[in-house]
């Protein structure tokens, strides 16, 4: 991995961006932070002979700058750059950047990261744990699309509108794990079967050896009717992935281990604590894996399917029982809904199993993380079967409440909300920012007092707007 380039620790370390002039060498880490810091337009001084033109030496800058941060530096969508030589071995370039997202938007996919990374991770996790629960999560709870409302390319897209491309997908899992601290590769390059515009995946470091990871190439979830998540491009080789994947070797880590190559033919793939849950890929059996040793259980010698995890408990379909949804908590299996199960969805913090006639089932999740979020507290009035507030100020998360125990929270700043809550023959609830309909960015919470709670069926709501839920 011989780059020309000082990097960017070492950049840092000197002092970094402290003055404008640089060495050649350190070109590529300087643009990097000025990028990570989204300047539009900036100036470099380079003092120095050059190793090469200076045009040829911008072009490797750019070229490799994915390999330094490319959260910014991939959502850096344009760079335009001019150049004139002020006095001998001094260059003066000036250069313009346009972005594929906003200040505000890199705020919110890095605090919603940070969200869902407190409610997916635990302490006691181990690396491995850790690099399966996040490629897991991006797997579930996305899909590969090209026609998005937003830019297909960008996390803040990926994350809003559940859907984008490999370049948002291998984007979300590498500041994932940099948010972890776990070593990681955004890696460029090439696969059979994919556009000319090149396709995008990870390296990760485990136990101190290197492992290729394609998230977007083992998202079943749009493309098989039977199955949602596989892990045939999960902790891969060079030797496998070169099959398939071509890349530039120079640029990146050498990926020689075969350890984890036995899970290459695992789908519907779900976790619980030290251990793996996934259908025998010939018999269907429900098997157990400890991904620590690698070492494999049959638990149900019939066949299953849609293994998913959730809350402790493993859900799936019995395929020999009628297709019915059964579980396994604490050792034990036991049948939950006689219907014909379809499918089996889990979101970050609810479950949903579709079946072939009547409603589906929902399971939610208690969210511990609303009373650790820092909101301004606005009180709510309430009058018989209805509820009200409003708020006028600063754009901060808000959290509305009345005295008998009802809680709405907006993590998203507004500078004037109104909200109105009404419990006749049905909930509904109408917000508006601005005098205009509230569209959130991030899930609003509502926690409902125990008499509704029993009406609704559940204590806590997750909305993105208003809503109309009918009681029992």
């Amino acid at each position: 991995m011989a780059i020309y380039f000082e990097s960017l620790q070492a950049f840092q370390a000197n002092g970094g961006l402290k003055q404008s002039t640089i060495t050649a060498r350190q070109l590529l880490p300087a643009l990097v932070t000025h990028i990570q810091r989204g300047d539009r337009k900036f100036s470099l001084y380079i003092n120095g002979r050059l190793p090469k033109p200076l045009g040829e030496l911008l072009q490797e800058a750019f070229t490799i700058s994915h390999l330094q941060k490319p959260f910014h530096t991939q959502h850096c969508a344009r760079q335009d750059s001019k150049y004139i030589s002020v006095s001998k071995n001094r260059i003066k370039i000036d250069f313009s950047m346009k972005y594929r997202m906003s200040r505000e938007q890199h705020k919110w996919v890095t605090d919603e990261i940070q969200r869902i990374l407190a409610r997916l991770i635990t302490d006691d996790m181990s690396t491995i744990q850790k690099v399966v629960a996040v490629h897991d999560y991006i797997v579930r709870n996305h899909h590969y699309e090209m026609n998005t409302t937003g830019s297909p390319f960008t996390v803040f897209t990926f994350m809003h509108e559940k859907q984008g491309v490999c370049m948002a997908y291998a984007l979300l899992f590498e500041k994932m794990m940099e948010e972890l601290g776990i070593p990681c590769y955004y890696v460029i390059g090439k696969a059979d079967g994919e556009s000319d515009l090149g396709h995008a995946w990870n390296m990760v470091q485990l136990g101190g050896e290197w492992y290729h990871i394609d998230a977007t190439w083992n998202d079943l979830g749009s493309k098989m009717k039977n199955h949602e998540i596989r892990y045939r491009y999960f902790l891969r080789s060079d030797d496998f992935m070169k099959r398939d994947h071509h890349w530039n070797p120079a640029h990146y880590p050498q990926c020689l281990s075969e350890m984890y190559k036995g899970m290459s033919n695992f789908y519907d793939v779900t976790y619980i604590g030290d251990a793996l849950y996934f259908p025998h890929p010939t018999s269907a059996q429900l098997m157990q894996m400890n991904v620590n040793t690698r070492q494999t259980t049959v638990l149900l010698d019939a066949r299953v399917q849609f293994c998913t995890a959730f809350d402790d408990a493993l859900y799936f379909c019995h395929v020999d029982c009628a297709r019915q949804l059964y579980k396994l908590e604490a050792g034990a299996i036991s049948c939950v809904e006689t219907r014909e199960v379809v499918s089996i969805k889990r979101t970050l913090g609810a479950l949903e199993v579709s079946f072939r006639d009547g409603e589906p089932l929902h399971f939610e999740q208690a969210r511990e993380e609303t009373a650790q979020l820092e909101a301004l507290d606005v009180p709510l009035a309430g009058f018989g079967g209805s509820w009200f507030g409003s708020y006028k100020g600063k754009a901060q998360p808000l959290r509305f409440h009345s005295d008998d125990g009802l809680e709405l929270l907006l993590r998203d700043g507004y500078k004037q909300v109104a909200v109105d809550i009404l419990c006749l023959d049905s909930l509904q609830i109408s917000l508006t920012a601005n005098k205009k309909p509230l569209q959130a960015t991030q899930p609003i919470i509502v926690t409902l007092p125990a008499a509704l709670a029993e009406r609704v069926g559940q204590a806590q709501l997750e909305i993105t707007g208003d809503c109309h839920v009918p009681l029992h």
